[in-house]
């Protein structure tokens, strides 16, 4: 291995496998963005009207 190789090494041993500490941090629930909810809608409506041209 060269020294780039060992930069790269992002884990020690310690972190990884069945002895390691977990870091598991909690995802807190928030609003939806109103854009992203536009986004979704507009996605959902596209989407049933191609299922509705094949199918129909």
């Amino acid at each position: 291995m060269s020294e780039d190789d060992e930069r790269a090494w992002r884990y020690e041993v310690d972190e990884v496998g069945p002895d390691a500490e977990s870091d598991v941090r909690a995802i807190e629930p928030g609003s939806p963005a109103t854009e992203n909810v536009a986004f979704f809608l507009l996605g959902v409506a596209a989407m049933v009207g191609v299922l509705a041209l094949l199918f129909v």
